[in-house]
């Protein structure tokens, strides 16, 4: 693992679809405020979501910025568990489910991961760019992660990574069954 990729964040998505480019944007958005900062990369997934796997060796944790869909347009969605009804992308499956199925196929150690996403109603028509409340949303995930990553840390399955004069780091690690009486 090479541990200069501490943190990746990934957009998931297609900007000629609309909402469905939030993923993408957001990740711009990220890589725009966090431009130098070491121990993160930036990826872009705009079609088959198992090119995952390529970025799995060399990545500590992953954020994966995603469209889901909701109720509401622009509700984000983070670190909390989404059931399928709010998980699909408009791929081929959605994130979650191809990072369970890979975590099974790879050998080593696992990247944490967790998705970010904000929810947009099915996209009827083509074209870039964006709706007002996805828009907010998207604004509204970029903030709260650059706010967690500046104050107590962004969490990351098991880890928390915060920025430091050093890039991104690991602050605190949860075992995966801690003792309780140790």
């Amino acid at each position: 693992m090479n541990l200069n990729q501490n943190l990746v964040f990934v957009g998931i998505g297609n900007t000629l679809a609309g909402d469905d480019g939030v993923g993408p944007v957001m990740l711009g958005m990220l890589q725009e405020a966090l431009e130098g900062v070491a121990g993160i990369s930036f990826h872009l997934v705009a079609g088959d979501l198992y090119a995952l796997w390529d970025l799995l060796p060399e990545t500590r944790a992953m954020v994966i910025l995603d469209a889901v869909t909701g109720n509401e347009p622009g509700t984000v969605y983070a670190d909390q568990p989404m059931p399928r009804g709010f998980t699909p992308s408009f791929h081929q499956t959605d994130a979650a489910t191809v990072m369970k199925k890979l975590e099974r196929l790879y050998q080593g150690n696992f990247p944490q991961w967790t998705v970010w996403g904000v929810s947009i109603s099915i996209p009827d028509t083509l074209g870039e760019g964006l709706s007002p409340p996805v828009r907010a949303g998207a604004d509204e995930a970029v903030w709260e992660i650059l706010d967690a990553l500046a104050g107590d840390g962004l969490k990351v399955g098991d880890d928390r990574f915060v920025l430091t004069d050093g890039g991104a780091r690991i602050v605190s690690h949860i075992p995966e069954n801690p003792d309780p009486h140790p």
